[in-house]
């Protein structure tokens, strides 16, 4: 009787081994959807980061050297280029969605990305794109932070001097961001602030620059139907 009660327990049937490997497939099912909309949430908050990071490379260099910085957005798909037309890429000549740019071509500030101009350029961030979800009417209004008064659906409130779109702003050497326009007609001081929304599809993001110059990032909460930090 001993030899037969230890070969009954001395492992798993072929039966038990199919049913725990059967419990562990409907896990990892039920997981890897979660675990994916994890990652594209941490995507989209470093997306927005980058925006926040891009704002404040651009203001502390303008303060620290005088010169105006430029911080430009690619929201527009069909021309993703600066307030002049000239392609928005980073030193290889690859598109990228964010370019800051230091506007002093020889010491004289034009607006225009220069090729010999310094420049910090942002990679793409996979599952990420301009705007809200889901896009207005029926989405989110913009954040009550945000002053632009740009069509924020587009991915930036951001203006012109004349109150029409724009996908870029300037920052002075005081630091404050300051609209303009491709004839770099600037605004008054403090026309520069506006936002910049990110999406996943799931959530949004909004990085809002203040007059003053500082961002600040927000997320959408669709419960409470409100942005907040």
């Amino acid at each position: 009787m001993r030899p037969a009660s230890r070969r009954r327990f001395a492992g798993f049937t072929t039966i038990e081994v199919m049913i725990v490997v059967a419990i562990i497939g409907i896990f990892a099912a039920l997981a890897i959807p979660s675990w994916r909309a994890y990652q594209r949430n941490l995507q989209l908050r470093a997306a927005a980061r980058t925006v926040a990071n891009a704002f404040a490379y651009a203001r502390s260099h303008a303060l620290a050297t005088g010169n105006r910085h430029v911080v430009v957005f690619a929201v527009d798909p069909l021309a993703p280029d600066d307030v002049c037309g000239n392609p928005i890429v980073n030193s290889k000549g690859q598109p990228v969605p964010v370019l800051v740019y230091e506007d002093n071509d020889g010491g004289a500030a034009n607006c225009c990305f220069d090729a010999g101009e310094e420049r910090l350029a942002e990679n793409a961030v996979p599952a990420v794109s301009w705007g809200v979800t889901p896009a207005p009417p029926a989405g989110p209004l913009p954040s009550p932070e945000d002053v632009g008064g740009g069509d924020y659906s587009t991915g930036s409130s951001f203006t012109q001097p004349d109150g029409s779109d724009a996908a870029w702003v300037s920052f002075g050497g005081d630091g404050v961001p300051v609209a303009f326009n491709a004839a770099c007609n600037f605004g008054t001081t403090g026309s520069g602030a506006g936002a910049v929304y990110l999406t996943n599809g799931a959530r949004s993001y909004a990085v809002v620059l203040n007059p003053l110059g500082t961002a600040n990032v927000e997320r959408f909460d669709p419960n409470a139907d409100a942005w907040g930090n």
